[in-house]
Order: structure tokens, then sequence, then C-alpha cells
């Protein structure tokens, strides 16, 4: 059986926020923020995303749009979610 893998994205500003919101509404069916909690057990508003193309999206506007970010995943149904890093 293949492990599913869920995608997060926790904007750090208000900016980037609104991207990440209008790209979702535009390419998704859901937009919505979630409160998750993280290993350690604290609480972030995160989106979830489809698919870590739409990250790889977000990644290559970091330096032209200045946008701030930060990337979550969980590999399986009941793993504890941790942070990606690049």
């Amino acid at each position: 059986m293949e492990k599913t893998t869920n995608w997060f994205v926790e904007p750090l500003d208000s900016f980037t926020n609104e991207v990440i919101a209008k790209e979702l509404a535009r390419t998704s069916d859901i937009v919505e923020s979630v409160q998750l909690k993280i290993n350690e057990g604290s609480l972030h508003s995160v989106f979830q995303v489809p698919a870590y193309s739409f990250i790889a999206k977000l990644k290559a506007g970091t330096t032209k749009f200045n946008l701030k970010f930060r990337v979550y995943c969980r590999i399986g149904k009941n793993a504890q979610v941790r942070l990606w890093r690049f």
C-alpha cells in the first residue's frame, strides 16, 4: 500500500497569506486555513495544499515576490506532521 503525503504551507506574513489564498482559490476546491498541531505540540495556522507542485511554485517566487512561508508534510495517514526543509 502506497503512503499518501499531505502538504501544508504556513504563511509568515500577510502578503504571503494573501498570495497563497488567492492561488488556492484559483486552482483548488478548498481554501481554508486550519490550526495544525506540529510535532512539538505548538499550533500553526496553515493551508493544506493539493500537491508538492504548489509548494515548488511558491518556492520559485520566493525571491521575486519576497514570499515568506514554512512547509510541513505528513507521510502516511497517522504520521506526525514535520517541518519540511528545502
